[in-house]
């Protein structure tokens, strides 16, 4: 019965762990340039680009499909940037509270996200 209860509790304390990560929603937009033909493409844009700020780390993690080539940038409220990286999955550390603006740079689309910290 001992062992019963001991699988029990196991199991129930590894199902129940509670993460800190908090997901920053990215805003995805295409770049249009004048010379562009006006016709408009009907199809969404699906791009898989996600944010998470783990509070109790104190990280920002952008990850994203592995084919996407694109690049990543994190300004402070003063629009000075903090961090860089030339490719889609990074992790930044993040050192002091504030309002931070991601910005991800792809070939013919961008996206942004807000985080407040």
């Amino acid at each position: 019965m001992k062992k019963l209860i001991l699988i029990f509790a196991l199991i129930f304390s590894m199902t129940c762990t509670v993460t800190a990560e908090e997901i920053v929603p990215i805003q995805i937009n295409s770049k249009r340039t004048s010379n562009e033909n006006k016709q408009w493409n009907r199809a969404p844009m699906r791009i898989s680009v996600e944010a998470y700020y783990d509070s109790d780390a104190g990280i920002l993690e952008v990850v994203g499909d592995e084919t996407i080539e694109a690049q990543v940038f994190l300004y402070n409220a003063s629009g000075v940037m903090e961090n860089y990286s030339s490719s889609l999955n990074v992790i930044f550390p993040i050192y002091s509270s504030g309002e931070y603006t991601i910005l991800i740079q792809g070939d013919g689309w961008y996206g942004e996200g807000l985080l407040t910290i």
